[in-house]
């Protein structure tokens, strides 16, 4: 049975793959900066005997594994890019760069991806088609639009030509041992916005001699809270957030310019533009009625992620074979964050897979925290999953 051969083969290379995580994440890189990364990709890929090829979106690597049998060519996606953020763990293998970390668990992707490598290899026999690993930049850049649709461009899903596709993210609000997925959308568009507000500076004491851009800044946060409120159907989810209030250098100084991020999170493309025009529309008239100008820059970034139905019924039929019927939890509903896989699932075929890494007896924190780790049992998890689906789909998949 192959999960079984599976289950000893990947078991004998657990550990490897644990050192392999832990060499990434102590080595993090930014988005568009994986330069590092990718070396070690390719040397690993090229130890083991793998067809490379490099170059994708300056630093992504797809490796290419020819199975013994005719069949499709299955798309494995894993992100390797880290975050702007300074670490503040206790690990032994912490983040050696200042204000950088793998604190989304790109590190453990990029490890389940070689370990996935190394595991396949040792079953040619078994495959039918081609198996076509990508490893892929600037997943967390969604105001420059990600990685995933550069690579696309510039021909990643050619020569083979790709069928189908499974892509993979820790879960750290899941137990390690689970899987979860979902038919139709799962993750959100995610649309990152700025607003530059101008108004007048001067003295604080004086503030009818100005016009304030942080008082006008707080109307328009005030004021975008209604959209979902009152402009999006009670039955549809969105969200829209502010993250960045930038504004001032002094307590008794009023400033000229005031700046605003956010981002905007939908699950279909009419709410998505409503809330985009109701959004333009308050950010100007407020500022406008407040005596400034407001310039709204948004962008339409990553498209929300859905999972095809067929593809998703493969998987959950394969990961219920291989971890337990009780252990592939089909979600209810979609969630909010977003994922640039989304521009692979609007190409071919596709499911995306949450995997569980929440260990008991220890503080699991949420993914873009300081303090993010996962349950490293996770990762041997993840690639018999990935290994056993790419198998199943080759031979089953039309």
């Amino acid at each position: 049975m192959i999960a079984d051969r599976i289950r000893g083969i990947v078991d004998e290379f657990e550990e490897w793959m644990i050192h392999q995580r832990r060499k990434i994440h102590q080595n993090p890189e930014l988005s568009r900066q994986e330069f590092e990364t990718a070396k070690l990709i390719v040397d690993e890929l090229s130890n083991m005997g793998i067809e490379v090829e490099k170059g994708y979106y300056n630093t992504g690597v797809v490796g290419i594994i020819r199975g013994h049998h005719e069949g499709p060519t299955i798309g494995l996606r894993f992100d390797m890019d880290a975050l702007q953020m300074e670490e503040m763990t206790n690990l032994p293998f912490k983040s050696i760069k200042s204000n950088v970390m793998h604190s989304c668990g790109h590190d453990g992707h990029t490890a389940i991806g070689l370990g996935v490598a190394r595991g396949l290899m040792n079953i040619k026999d078994e495959i039918h088609g081609t198996v076509k690993l990508i490893f892929q930049p600037a997943e967390e850049d969604a105001p420059n639009g990600g990685g995933s649709q550069y690579m696309i461009k510039e021909g990643v899903l050619k020569n083979p030509d790709v069928d189908c596709m499974l892509g993979m993210h820790i879960w750290p609000q899941l137990d390690t041992g689970n899987i979860s997925i979902k038919k139709g959308v799962m993750m959100a568009s995610s649309d990152p916005f700025v607003i530059d507000i101008q108004g007048k500076g001067v003295h604080a004491s004086l503030p009818s001699l100005g016009i304030d851009p942080i008082v006008i800044g707080a109307q328009i946060v005030n004021n975008i809270q209604t959209i979902v409120s009152r402009n999006i159907d009670s039955f549809e989810q969105a969200v829209i957030s502010i993250g960045v209030f930038k504004g001032g250098m002094r307590y008794n100084v009023i400033p000229d310019k005031v700046v605003l991020e956010g981002t905007v999170r939908t699950f279909n493309e009419e709410v998505r533009m409503n809330i985009y025009n109701r959004l333009k529309l308050i950010v100007e008239n407020t500022a406008q009625s407040l005596g400034g100008q407001a310039i709204l820059d948004y962008k339409f970034s990553y498209p929300a992620l859905v999972n095809d139905d067929t593809i998703v019924d493969l998987v959950k039929d394969n990961v219920e074979e291989l971890l337990g019927e009780e252990n592939c939890i089909l979600l209810d509903r979609p969630i909010s964050t977003g994922e640039d896989f989304a521009y692979f699932a609007k190409e071919v075929p596709s499911a995306f897979i949450f995997l569980g890494a929440r260990k008991d007896g220890v503080d699991n924190y949420p993914l873009h925290n300081p303090y993010f780790n996962f349950d490293e049992k996770a990762l041997a998890i993840g690639v018999k999953v990935l290994m056993t689906a790419a198998v199943k789909l080759g031979r089953s998949y039309i």
